[in-house]
């Protein structure tokens, strides 16, 4: 890897100094936005300026791998109310053989329960164990991100690790300027953020939660990510990182030791597959959800899923598609960590197969909704889950990858170490027995908590690609919790259905249904270019018994890159997160 600092050093120091450009304070000019369309390859992300150091990063050489890691640090740093080192996630990758074909692989870089939890901490420990699974240092599950990130250099990386980190280091040191997005986290986290001495170095600096506009500096965690980049991963897991991260959670009632960081690992796993109309879908498996994508478009693909919005027709199919979601959510409370349940992988497949998909279509009627049981072979509800980041990246090689990592809920669990690092709250996902979570939603046992075990996800991070050509046509997924699994099947029907183009789809108001009992339709943000959920469709499925209701536009975030078949590569970042927009070249 090192070799090739050489042959792209001019690329690379050219990188360098537009990052540099990027990161000076406000009151210098706007660069021109960069194009949402090329030949060579496109990012997606949603900060503006991580794309654009995604496709900085393909230009000096780089590879699909190399943009998503340098586009991801840069995430990390910006929007690190919901992602950073401290947290994780899953990855779908698409990567070339020495065929002169593709493969993929999934990564699982999820967060694991440390070795000194139990079934009942949440539940024994306080008479509101949401909070500890929520706040504080309890909440702190072992942290994946780097791990998984090694993993994805390791096996894929074409540009010297170290080089990856530059753009990023460079924002937390020399300032980035407060997004629209950024400003929203930062008024949530009034409550904390300016009595801590950590949190209000950076986010009140003056004794005032900075607002759009201001700069923020992040120079702590500048320090961390430069060490990262020139001793690897390793000094995260094992070093004084390490030791800070444990003390930081103990401080705070935490229970995650040096002793299990320095024991996690990142996990390749093999990714389930479907043909849909005229592609072939991958996506990842348990304990994330991409299972349950497939599993609603493989019931859907029996019906005409071509109708445009303005088709009659489309009332009855938006049914028959939120019908074949609530079964597959079902299926989805049998799906936890392959390491502690029995049968996972052979379930996925089996509800993958033609004779099960054709089962469940026969209970699809035309003409109503059922009650939740009704959906659920394992008579639990699916739990919540909240915040998370999407980022995709398709290179001109056709190499594709799908990234979702997240610090679980807004600013994680509130902690934050001396480096800088923001501390998730991802054992939250986990289910506690007899104790229905913050959001209303029953217990799973196939989701107890286990010492090491990673919690039931709903990300579901998709790539698919012609299935006669076997050339990529899309890479997407979603952030949003729960609403990840609705938002990244929508994307997919509308893409590949109704034939829409990147935009279009990520601008076109969603539902969700998760069989909690209601189906929520989007109200929409004229400023963002996104309309309301059709008052015709949503007036149908209640005459068929839906207990419908309404939610504004937070629910999910969904980026897409796709290549047509002409080649042009174009990257759509989901409006509803303001500061973001694909880059491509």
């Amino acid at each position: 890897m090192h070799s090739l600092l050489s042959v792209f050093g001019i690329a690379l120091t050219s990188l360098a100094a537009t990052s540099a450009v990027a990161t000076q304070p406000a009151n210098t000019k706007s660069a021109p936005l960069p194009p949402l369309s090329g030949k060579h390859g496109g990012v997606a992300t949603e900060v503006a300026e991580c794309s654009s150091i995604g496709v900085d990063t393909m230009k000096a050489g780089g590879n699909a791998a190399d943009a998503i890691l340098a586009s991801a640090f840069c995430v990390g740093t910006i929007s690190a109310y919901h992602s950073g080192l401290g947290g994780g996630g899953f990855m779908l990758v698409r990567f070339p053989t020495s065929k002169g074909k593709h493969a993929y692989e999934m990564i699982d870089f999820r967060e694991t329960m440390p070795a000194a939890g139990n079934e009942t901490m949440y539940v024994t420990n306080s008479t509101t164990p949401e909070t500890l699974s929520t706040v504080g240092g309890l909440a702190v599950g072992v942290p994946g991100e780097l791990r998984g990130w090694e993993m994805l250099h390791k096996r894929h990386g074409r540009l010297p690790w170290k080089s990856l980190f530059q753009p990023a280091i460079k924002l937390a040191r020399f300032g980035f300027t407060v997004n629209v997005d950024l400003a929203a986290a930062i008024t949530l986290g009034q409550s904390f953020i300016p009595h801590d001495p950590l949190w209000a170095e950076v986010y009140a600096p003056n004794g005032t939660l900075l607002k759009q506009g201001d700069t923020v500096y992040r120079k702590r965690y500048a320090d961390t990510l430069e060490q990262i980049a020139e001793y690897g991963a390793d000094t995260f897991y094992t070093g004084k990182i390490a030791t800070n991260i444990a003390e930081a959670a103990h401080a705070r009632g935490g229970i995650i030791t040096t002793h299990d960081l320095a024991n996690y690992s990142a996990i390749i796993r093999e990714p389930v597959n479907i043909t849909y109309r005229n592609n072939r879908i991958f996506s990842t498996v348990a304990p994330s959800s991409g299972a349950v994508v497939l599993s609603a478009l493989k019931i859907f693909e029996g019906y005409q899923g071509n109708y445009t919005d303005s088709d009659p027709e489309i009332n009855v199919t938006t049914h028959r598609l939120i019908e074949a979601t609530q079964f597959a959510y079902g299926q989805r409370t049998q799906y936890g960590d392959p390491a502690f349940t029995r049968n996972v992988t052979d379930l996925q497949s089996f509800y993958l197969t033609d004779a099960a998909v054709a089962d469940v279509r026969s209970k699809i009627k035309d003409n109503q909704t059922f009650p939740v049981a009704y959906y659920d072979p394992a008579n639990y509800t699916p739990l919540d889950d909240h915040g998370t980041s999407h980022m995709a990246a398709i290179d001109q090689e056709g190499m594709a990858v799908s990234l979702t990592t997240t610090v679980n809920l807004y600013w994680g669990s509130q902690v934050m170490t001396a480096d800088g690092i923001i501390l998730n709250d991802e054992m939250d996902d986990f289910s506690s027995p007899g104790q229905i979570n913050a959001f209303g939603f029953s217990p799973s046992p196939i989701n107890f908590i286990r010492p090491g075990k990673r919690p039931q996800s709903s990300i579901s991070s998709s790539i698919a690609e012609d299935l006669v050509t076997g050339e990529v046509t899309i890479a997407t997924g979603s952030a949003g919790g729960s609403r990840i699994i609705t938002a990244t099947l929508q994307q997919l029907h509308h893409y590949i259905d109704q034939g829409m183009t990147p935009e279009e789809s990520t601008r076109h108001p969603r539902w969700h249904d998760q069989l909690s009992g209601a189906t929520f339709f989007e109200v929409g943000d004229s400023t963002l270019g996104v309309q309301s959920f059709p008052n015709s469709t949503v007036a149908y499925l209640k005459s068929l018994g839906y207990n419908t209701t309404t939610e504004d536009l937070t629910g999910s975030t969904s980026h897409i890159v796709a290549r047509a078949k002409n080649g042009t590569i174009t990257a759509a970042s989901d409006p509803r997160k303001a500061a973001g927009r694909g880059a491509a070249f």
